[in-house]
């Protein structure tokens, strides 16, 4: 599936690259050792960029993928996910390792407490 970008967004995108991608040097991919594809055309046609780089840019992103505003980053990994609450701010993963740091800390104080 080829997904195209307006005039602006390609524009925006193109500045996006050159700041962002790891793999740009000087008008060239160094991955693919020839032209950036990305700045070729105004389609989404670099996997690299799509899927690391362009989600670095979350309005632009939603914009050309067409994501919903349901979808949220992750505050902690940054990636994306579909909140179960309007206070939802970590994905699954993050969300368990956070309450497992929460739990600890709160028993540390608990046990200092017990020890006085």
């Amino acid at each position: 599936m080829v997904i195209r970008m307006t005039e602006g967004q390609a524009r925006e995108a193109y500045k996006f690259v050159k700041k962002k991608c790891c793999n740009y040097m000087n008008g060239t991919c160094i991955v693919l050792d020839c032209p950036c594809p990305q700045l070729i055309t105004r389609s989404l046609n670099c996997k690299w960029f799509r899927n690391a780089v362009l989600p670095g840019n979350m309005p632009l992103y939603m914009e050309i993928t067409g994501k919903t505003s349901k979808t949220k980053a992750c505050a902690s990994c940054g990636k994306l996910f579909e909140p179960q609450s309007n206070r939802s701010c970590f994905c699954e993963s993050c969300y368990r390792e956070r309450r497992r740091q929460q739990k600890r800390e709160y028993m540390r104080r608990k046990r200092q407490e017990v020890d006085k």
